[in-house]
């Protein structure tokens, strides 16, 4: 039986987020105060674009699939049912990997009479623009005219997302879509400013490892959220959310 654990949940989107804090700003220092490199491998600009690419295009099919979606919501609560109760009546379906309460009813939206996840959609479109951004960068070129103050707001756009979790509580699928968003945006300006500033391969892997820890982040915010929400409910006790 596996139940909810606000204190599991709570450390570990401490965590996520402390590590993507401060592995942002790690970063921020390397390519502002390391020394370019005379060092670039002929294949290095074209792989760190397309491993880049390739994590784009994994979220963009994690979002618009609801099996691979619903990996964002590890909280499986299966709890003592109360025999009395008619569980089947109370069934939840899936619409947009959350359930179909009105409690979430903030998380999502409706177009052309299908339900989507307002924070998914916000990471697709993030993804498709940055995949397209990319592209046309690698093959035609992007007048770059200010590296660093693209990094910089690359930078800011990142920050602001990690630290939404603790500063805002979104309650508007509007908000969670931006906020999803800005956060793929960001990560693409950081990797344009960085490819432009400097040549080292170091600095651009340990970006992609980043990308990966703050996506772990979001999950983790996401997490944390919905459990809270299933936590105040008032139905919790013969829900049957998994």
């Amino acid at each position: 039986m596996l139940i909810y654990n606000p204190n599991k949940f709570n450390l570990e989107n401490l965590y996520f987020s402390f590590i993507g804090i401060a592995g942002l700003i790690i970063l921020a220092v390397l390519v502002i105060y390391l020394p370019p490199t005379g060092i670039k491998y002929n294949f290095q600009k074209p792989l760190i674009l397309l491993i880049f690419i390739i994590i784009c295009i994994m979220g963009m099919v994690a979002a618009i699939s609801p099996t691979n979606c619903m990996g964002l919501l590890k909280i499986k609560k299966h709890i003592q049912v109360d025999n009395s109760v008619d569980k089947e009546s109370d069934e939840k379906e899936f619409r947009g990997h959350h359930p179909e309460c009105d409690n979430f009813k903030n998380h999502t939206y409706t177009l052309m009479g299908k339900k989507y996840c307002a924070g998914c959609s916000g990471l697709f479109t993030g993804a498709l623009i940055a995949v397209i951004v990319i592209i046309i960068y690698y093959f035609h070129g992007i007048p770059v005219f200010n590296p660093y103050l693209i990094f910089v707001i690359g930078f800011l756009f990142v920050l602001t997302c990690l630290l939404q979790s603790f500063l805002l509580n979104i309650n508007s699928n509007t908000g969670k879509f931006i906020f999803n968003l800005i956060l793929v945006v960001g990560a693409f300006l950081m990797l344009i400013g960085i490819t432009e500033i400097t040549g080292s391969i170091f600095v651009q892997i340990y970006f992609l490892l980043l990308v990966f820890i703050w996506i772990m982040a979001r999950i983790s915010n996401s997490e944390k959220k919905h459990g809270d929400i299933c936590e105040k409910c008032d139905k919790r006790s013969y829900c049957s959310y998994r």
